[in-house]
């Protein structure tokens, strides 16, 4: 079994995700390798040379970034079908982010690649406020529980899996996509505190529209922006302002690990129902698996 998974990962989540699909897919003899969408770094002659392809994304307002499904039209048309799978992130498990994928999956399916199995795990925030890191810890490990039983299922036993998606929503979904149009235009507002920048570049090196610039001691901003918020988040000194959305911003990567401190959760009820569903089908998923294994060790 030879796997190629294609990813865009805005603030490292999905990329954390898609790599520990990588490992396990490993440790059960099966070759997965990835390629990040930013890069473009594929050969796409040799796309016949795997069994099965898969994608990748954080969710953007209900939809997979612009950036991905512009690049599924850069696969090449298919004499035989092609089963691949979805990997998708987001910060709540609500279902309607189930079907973010409809685009993309309507670009491929005119080139003969068809949906097999999806899978929607959720990260911490990077926009709209932040978890507390005893939230994000739980999300991390949660995900790192998941994936490899994810694999197993489906890769090296052939169980498909799929979301269960709410077919009316499409219209909202395709609604929402204003966000694309939106991200380019509030891209361009963004601004740097001169007083707190310390110059170190990491926003113009590590953003994957080349959307920021350095010309003659100024920063300029155009209209590329995908709105993943690499550059506010990952700020050494928080000095961005995202334009329209900057009462959304949030600066730091969470730690993933336990932390000797208190915090206070200033959002427990924000979508408290979807994260219960998502723990009660994960704790689920998770024990049955482990009764199966202890049985056949047995």
């Amino acid at each position: 079994m030879k796997i190629a998974l294609f990813y865009f990962s805005g603030t490292g989540n999905t990329e954390l995700t898609v790599k520990k699909w990588k490992s396990s897919a490993e440790q059960f003899g099966v070759q997965l390798d990835l390629f990040k969408i930013e890069k473009d770094e594929f050969d796409f002659s040799k796309i016949t040379e795997y069994d099965k392809i898969g994608f990748g994304y954080p969710i953007h307002a209900f939809n997979a970034p612009e950036n991905v499904w512009r690049y599924a039209k850069k696969f090449p048309k298919l004499d035989k079908p092609m089963n691949i799978f979805i990997v998708m992130v987001s910060g709540e498990y609500m279902s309607i982010n189930h079907s973010s994928g409809k685009k993309l999956l309507r670009i491929l399916k005119r080139r003969n690649y068809f949906l097999e199995s999806d899978y929607h795990y959720i990260m911490p925030y990077n926009m709209i406020f932040r978890h507390t890191e005893a939230r994000a810890l739980r999300m991390f490990v949660t995900m790192n529980e998941l994936v490899p039983i994810n694999v197993e299922d489906y890769l090296v036993n052939g169980k498909p899996h799929l979301t269960k998606k709410h077919h009316l929503v499409g219209w909202f979904i395709w609604l929402l996509r204003i966000e694309q149009w939106f991200s380019g235009v509030n891209g361009k507002i963004y601004r740097v505190n001169k007083k707190k920048c310390i110059k170190c570049m990491k926003c113009i090196n590590n953003c994957p529209t080349n959307n920021i610039e350095f010309i003659n001691g100024k920063f300029k901003f155009h209209n590329r922006c995908l709105c993943c918020v690499r550059c506010s988040f990952n700020c050494p000194t928080d000095a961005f302002s995202i334009g329209l959305l900057n009462n959304w911003r949030v600066n730091k990567p969470y730690a993933f690990k336990p932390l000797d401190i208190k915090e206070k959760d200033r959002h427990p009820r924000y979508c408290k129902r979807s994260y219960i569903r998502y723990y009660k089908e994960a704790d689920l998923v998770i024990s049955n698996y482990k009764k199966t294994h202890t049985n056949q060790a047995s």
